[in-house]
């Protein structure tokens, strides 16, 4: 009888570049030293397109495949990230700010995704963000905490050019392949 093949945790994320990147890093940095919340610093700072789901080594070269050509018809879309909202009393994060062209991307990109994974299940909304404080943050501090990033005017933007899929081992998420959208 064959064993069947390991299945690894995967997801989409659309990542800012540097020098972004690094101020978007210092940010999750100032979570973990100041209020204990690490477990962001667990991935690059991103915005989740497709959340978490399993794949086995073979899906992912197949769906890879196909996801490049999906993509490369895109254009790149100009994302805006503007201050600091909040889930609940457990996570912090930079707002993204709506943008109708990016949302219809993130359901075609969904759409795509179901017919390579059927049995995922959708989550019920897209609020795109980019995370600094995660569930670790504790619910007694997270006042402070709230008060603290709140406090900031943050605005920036990037280009999001292309899509990157992320694995996850060793308790972080790194990023194995990226697939540009469209050159114009």
């Amino acid at each position: 009888m064959k064993k069947a093949a390991p299945k690894r945790l995967y997801f989409l994320a659309a990542i800012p570049p540097d020098p972004l990147q690094s101020e978007m890093m210092d940010l999750k940095r100032q979570a973990g030293e100041r209020f204990g919340s690490y477990h962001s610093l667990n991935s690059p700072a991103h915005i989740t397109l497709i959340p978490p789901f399993y794949a086995t080594d073979e899906e992912i070269d197949n769906f890879s495949e196909a996801l490049k050509k999906f993509v490369e018809v895109f254009s790149p879309l100009g994302l805006e990230l503007k201050n600091f909202d909040k889930f609940g009393k457990r996570v912090i994060f930079v707002d993204v700010l709506p943008r109708e062209e990016f949302n219809k991307f993130q359901q075609a990109l969904f759409d795509f995704f179901k017919n390579h994974f059927p049995f995922y299940k959708k989550p019920n909304r897209f609020h795109p963000h980019i995370t600094v404080a995660f569930k670790d943050l504790k619910e007694e501090i997270f006042q402070e905490a709230w008060d603290y990033f709140s406090s900031f005017n943050f605005e920036a933007h990037f280009l999001m050019d292309y899509v990157y899929l992320l694995k996850h081992e060793k308790k972080q998420w790194h990023i194995v392949e990226k697939f540009p959208l469209k050159k114009d």
